[in-house]
């Protein structure tokens, strides 16, 4: 078509137009055409970038990549977080795992950082979770730090029909409580107003097992709830199944009861 169009002309403007090199014609420069080429390959790489700077989805990541080193090198099975809340921070974690059970510490970072790097071995832990395997059940249910059940001690009523039971003892105070096969215990430093707070705290944890179910234990579970401790040691949930003793640690005693919920469902 490009040739018949050229014949239609009149000689002079052949002439006129031949004057012209192929240098003449409009073409991208050469920066162009290196911005264009990039411009065709970025989305892939984009995509990448984005899904490595996106903190939603380092952490499915991070959590799937806990739960395959767990499955693949302990006898334990797994009883990990299905999510966790960590809102526009970076989850990661470090992982030792072996037959007799496993050890995780989950971590909140500013930017992404990988799983068992060096770096997390001098950083607190957000969450730990961990799981020992005993030679026999009655060692596991031996390895639960389970509370008696007690009628001693000043009686306090925490609603749902469940009563606790307060004892002072050398500059601090407890209050023990059950509910089916699990303990539970809150304690403070003995000072005042202390025993008014740990009710209080109380019936926020009682309320709160209302509307979720912990994991069912094989003999015995126990909930410890240190009102004066700081970071993840501070609160505990811990249970027996058969052999295997799990246990989950976390800085805020409402919210550990939601995660061990999910781990449950």
């Amino acid at each position: 078509m490009a040739r018949f169009s050229w014949l239609l002309f009149p000689a002079t403007l052949l002439l006129v137009f031949g004057a012209c090199g192929p240098e003449d014609v409009d073409k991208p420069e050469a920066g162009e055409e290196q911005a264009e080429a990039e411009h065709d390959e970025l989305p892939a790489g984009a995509d990448q970038s984005q899904a490595q700077d996106d903190p939603e989805q380092v952490k499915q990541d991070v959590l799937a990549d806990v739960w395959e080193k767990v499955m693949q090198k302990s006898a334990a099975e797994p009883k990990l977080p299905r999510d966790l809340e960590t809102g526009d921070r970076y989850l990661t974690a470090r992982v030792t795992a072996n037959p007799e059970g496993y050890e995780v510490f989950y971590y909140l970072m500013e930017e992404p950082v990988p799983v068992n790097d060096a770096q997390l071995e001098q950083k607190d832990p957000y969450l730990t979770v961990s799981a020992i395997v005993y030679d026999t059940a009655e060692g596991a249910r031996a390895g639960v730090d389970y509370e008696p059940e007690r009628k001693a001690g000043q009686p306090a009523d925490l609603g749902h029909g469940i009563t606790g039971y307060m004892d002072a003892g050398a500059g601090s105070i407890g209050l023990v409580w059950h509910e089916g096969r699990w303990s539970f215990l809150i304690h403070e430093r003995n000072g005042e107003d202390a025993g008014e707070e740990m009710v209080g705290q109380a019936k926020e944890i009682v309320k709160k097992l209302e509307e979720k179910m912990l994991p069912a234990p094989q003999e015995v579970g126990s909930g410890t709830f240190d009102m004066t401790g700081d970071g993840a040691s501070a609160h505990s949930l811990q249970w027996q199944a058969e052999n295997v003793v799990y246990t989950v640690h976390f800085g805020e005693p409402l919210e550990l009861i939601d995660i061990v919920a999910k781990m449950n469902e």
